[in-house]
């Protein structure tokens, strides 16, 4: 009982504070930004990383570097860069602040349902090992740094909702703030968030609250969040490149021919191709009515939500960490086997999903999974080719790096490498005038050094090298990492 009773009176800080450490150390063992590992084996992070670094270095986005993200991605990538300028450990700094943030709401969420702090507490402690469970995650993506504002969401939603605790002005700022911080990420994933804050529209009005005022705060946190970016646009010139870029090349990039899955209808069909979205989706569904037959009013608005992200999150799912931001619906689960009438089955059901959960992800991360092969104390030839080809260019003082006709690999990152042009690495589902983009930066020697991939049967990427020797550079080394022959190539004098 003196147990409860400790637990029971944990302050808001207090809690936040040991789920800042939960955060860290947890990510300290499954993150490969953390301390833990190595610089190899990564893709999106290294792009992200990139053009993070490109950013506080003064390079202008959308003009001379350039993905389909919002500029707040490259903003929070820029901090971890500010943070430790030559690995991902500052990436491993932010990420560990923003999911603590997201387990801190995640848990006042559960707490209007579970009342209790120490019940709340074990409904969110086992979400950090959701987040990073092996299936649909593996290394920090911008999914990762939509959570926060996700959680919060949810939280402003279901206390109104559910607890009846309305505070119109914070709830519309955060509301207002959360979706405006997603457009400036990536807008798919607010467009599911928008559907959040039109409930509580809709809630507001049935209140006779008023929606004006809501609408007024929404604009001005809007407003202010907003604000910066233009102005900055506006001084760098690159404005119109932003909307042209971010709102309708994006869209281009999914749906043109040269995309994987080019229509919905395809990515539906990819869902029923593999049996872990399958699983996921169900899970996720069958949770939030578990939830909502101990809901009174709004019953089904916690199924209805999850499902429209999912739903979302589907459209060019090609890669399964487009569901990663629609983990946190697992929370429903936890809370609705927290809420079993009876102890003893509560207690059986709520340690079975925690363990299965725990185990799967320090199994699948830690023992099969590609983290095995990337930690600190781990050498292998991977690593020693990663480490080889960045060698290349340690003595040329912020390399200009063009990965042609391939991802980005982050080779270099120690050595302070920043993007060669715009299309610094080749576009997935590019349309025409990007690939021309592209290989303009090859022809136009913009680049220090060019690293491309091309296996020995590939006799159709011959071109590339014949290519790249016809533009003016020789080759300096050819590994073979990640089970691909890597050549770079350095511009001759």
């Amino acid at each position: 009982m003196k147990s409860h009773k400790t637990f029971d009176q944990l302050s808001d800080m207090k809690v936040l504070l040991l789920f800042t450490l939960w955060s860290f150390i947890v990510q300290l063992f499954l993150s490969n930004d953390s301390p833990f590992f190595g610089l190899a084996h990564r893709v999106d992070s290294a792009w992200f990383f990139m053009e993070g670094k490109a950013f506080m270095y003064g390079l202008r986005p959308y003009v001379e570097f350039t993905d389909f993200k919002g500029p707040l991605i490259w903003t929070f990538y820029g901090i971890g860069y500010l943070i430790s300028p030559f690995n991902y450990h500052g990436m491993y700094v932010v990420s560990g602040v923003f999911y603590a943030i997201t387990l801190f709401f995640n848990y006042k969420t559960a707490k209007i349902f579970l009342q209790g702090n120490l019940a709340s507490l074990a409904a969110t402690l086992p979400m950090i090992f959701v987040y990073f469970f092996p299936w649909f995650h593996f290394e920090t993506r911008s999914e990762d740094l939509m959570l926060p504002f996700v959680a919060i969401s949810l939280y402003a939603l279901f206390k109104r909702l559910y607890a009846e605790e309305r505070n119109d002005m914070i709830d519309f700022l955060m509301l207002g703030g959360c979706f405006t911080t997603l457009v400036m990420m990536k807008y798919n994933v607010a467009a599911a968030q928008g559907v959040i804050v039109l409930i509580a529209l809709w809630d507001q009005y049935k209140s006779k609250r008023g929606l004006v005022k809501p609408f007024l705060w929404m604009i001005a946190i809007s407003a202010v969040i907003v604000a910066p970016f233009i102005i900055y646009f506006i001084m760098t010139d690159t404005l119109g490149a932003f909307f042209h870029n971010y709102f309708v090349l994006a869209y281009e990039t999914v749906t043109n021919e040269n995309s994987d899955s080019p229509s919905y209808m395809q990515d539906l069909a990819g869902i029923l191709a593999d049996y872990r979205k399958i699983i996921f989706i169900v899970a996720i569904f069958l949770s939030g009515m578990l939830l909502s037959l101990r809901l009174k009013r709004y019953k089904y608005a916690p199924v209805i939500i999850a499902l429209i992200f999912i739903a979302i999150s589907t459209r060019h799912n090609v890669w399964n960490y487009y569901y990663g931001v629609c983990y946190i619906f697992t929370l429903y689960l936890f809370i609705a086997v927290l809420l079993i009438y009876k102890q003893t089955a509560r207690l059986c059901c709520y340690g079975l999903l925690t363990a299965y959960i725990v185990c799967s992800c320090l199994y699948g991360n830690l023992i099969i999974g590609e983290l095995r092969q990337n930690t600190i104390f781990t050498h292998n030839e991977d690593r020693e080719a990663f480490q080889a080809i960045s060698d290349v260019m340690k003595d040329v003082e912020h390399p200009k790096l063009l990965s042609y006709e391939c991802q980005e690999f982050g080779f270099g990152v120690m050595y302070g490498v920043l993007p060669a042009g715009d299309q610094f690495a080749y576009p997935n589902g590019g349309t025409p005038a990007m690939i021309r983009d592209h290989k303009k930066i090859l022809t136009d020697r913009k680049a220090d050094f060019v690293v491309t991939y091309c296996r020995e049967n590939q006799t159709d990427k011959y071109q590339i090298l014949h290519d790249i020797e016809t533009a003016g550079y020789e080759l300096r080394l050819k590994r073979i990492y990640l089970n691909l022959p890597f050549y770079i190539y350095e511009k001759k004098k």
